[in-house]
């Protein structure tokens, strides 16, 4: 392992201007205009710096992430913040889409969408539906129309088969709520439905079929789901069925241990909702999926498997990490696929050390480096998550970004300023 060298570059995205501030900007995601890749967009817990009340801000930038603005462009309500807010890039033009809860203790979904994040227009509501948790949007271009899919944990479901994803092929006019869920579950399924998208259309989604609740720990099934058509037909994501009960949705782990709690379990951090999904963008054959349950006497433990054959079959651990959280993959054109989270180290107080693996060959072998190292508790926790139930990766060509959480009192000098939770963009041109 390393510190970030010649060919990784790791910035801090708070604005030079708002260094000394220390605000729990948690739970990041970016976003790129793939008509102009210096373009980015980042989200966080970030609240307006300037009153309790107005617009909430994203992060932008305009010179491939070397400086980094704030951009008021999202109505939270009069909040002047956001609880979970993704977003996701289109083209032809570039439209930026989001998801968010919009107001805090509420479950109010929106997805909206802007035509350029760049200006001082708040970006329209596509979509609002109340009683929604964990939306997470993705979205591509198909034939001059964009497609969206915001997978939610929606606890207006019938029968506690929450697992759900709001879907539009065409380019936002209507969202049709899709139940992903076909088993019995405990109540509801996990708060994570992720889904990913190939450039041939071919959409999979990810989530935890809880089937058991138990002092605060969930029996469940990792699941995964594809449709080959986008979701444009009448029966969406019914094309992958699994060969114990022949219903759609292939179960990759069955019966895991996945241990739902606040801290002081991991660190400072809550933990219970990792998983990640990623698609081969030039061969829908190829996706990864990532998640943390509970393994004999540890805390938490990420794994990694891998399909190519289209979420048939499945490989068994190509990576396991304990006493780690918020993994987040991607593939890349050539192959590559990245391997992103963040692990806890339980010397003296605690340290969070953010991780990036590269592997071309199914983590046969890697390229590993440490991003950040930080403390646990500077600053002091004020609410959950305190890093993200989430990170996020992905590829522009064959560079990964992506975006974490960390404190800005560095342990290794990787950051200068004052303390504070700092939503962070990193970027590695590195390929193999």
């Amino acid at each position: 392992m390393r510190t970030p060298t010649e060919g990784v570059k790791v910035i801090n995205m708070i604005p030079f201007s708002m260094s000394s501030e220390i605000n729990q900007d948690s739970e990041p995601f970016l976003a790129v205009d793939l008509s102009d890749t210096n373009r980015m967009v980042g989200t966080a817990f970030t609240p307006n710096p300037f009153g309790s009340s107005g617009n909430a801000p994203v992060y932008v930038t305009t010179d491939g992430g070397e400086t980094w603005s704030l951009n008021f462009i999202v109505d939270s309500h009069g909040f002047a913040g956001t609880n979970d807010i993704t977003v996701a890039g289109t083209m032809t033009p570039l439209r930026l889409h989001g998801s968010i809860l919009r107001s805090p203790g509420s479950l109010l979904m929106n997805v909206l969408r802007t035509n350029n994040f760049t200006t001082p227009a708040v970006m329209g509501v596509l979509q609002s539906r109340t009683n929604v948790d964990q939306p997470f949007v993705q979205a591509t271009t198909w034939a001059g129309t964009d497609r969206i899919y915001v997978g939610n944990n929606d606890f207006n479901a019938g029968g506690g088969k929450t697992a759900t994803v709001d879907v539009s092929t065409d380019g936002g006019a209507t969202f049709p709520t899709i139940r992903l869920e076909p088993r019995n579950t405990n109540s509801q399924n996990g708060p994570s439905v992720r889904p990913a998208v190939s450039g041939d259309g071919t959409v999979y989604v990810a989530y935890f079929g809880w089937r058991g609740f138990v002092n605060n720990t969930a029996t469940s099934d990792i699941v995964v789901v594809r449709d080959d058509h986008g979701a444009m037909g009448a029966n969406p994501f019914r094309d992958l069925l699994d060969p114990s009960d022949n219903l759609p949705g292939r179960k990759v782990a069955t019966n895991v241990r996945i241990p739902w709690s606040n801290a002081p379990t991991l660190g400072n951090e809550r933990i219970g909702s990792t998983l990640s999904l990623a698609v081969h963008p030039t061969n829908s054959n190829i996706v990864y999926v990532c998640w943390a349950d509970r393994v004999g006497g540890e805390t938490y433990t990420l794994h990694v498997r891998r399909s190519t054959d289209r979420g048939v079959t499945w490989s068994g651990d190509l990576r396991t990490v304990k006493n780690a959280t918020c993994g987040a993959l991607a593939v890349a054109p050539n192959g590559t696929v990245g391997f992103l989270y963040q692990q806890f180290v339980t010397d003296c107080r605690g340290f969070w050390a953010t991780h990036l693996e590269q592997s071309s060959d199914g983590f046969q072998t890697k390229e590993e480096v440490i991003l950040s190292y930080t403390p646990n508790a500077t600053p002091e926790p004020k609410f959950l998550p305190y890093l993200g139930d989430y990170n996020f990766l992905f590829c522009v060509g064959n560079e990964f970004r992506g975006v974490f959480s960390a404190s800005n009192a560095p342990v290794l000098d990787i950051f200068r300023a004052a303390c504070g939770i700092n939503a962070t963009w990193i970027s590695t041109p590195k390929n193999f």
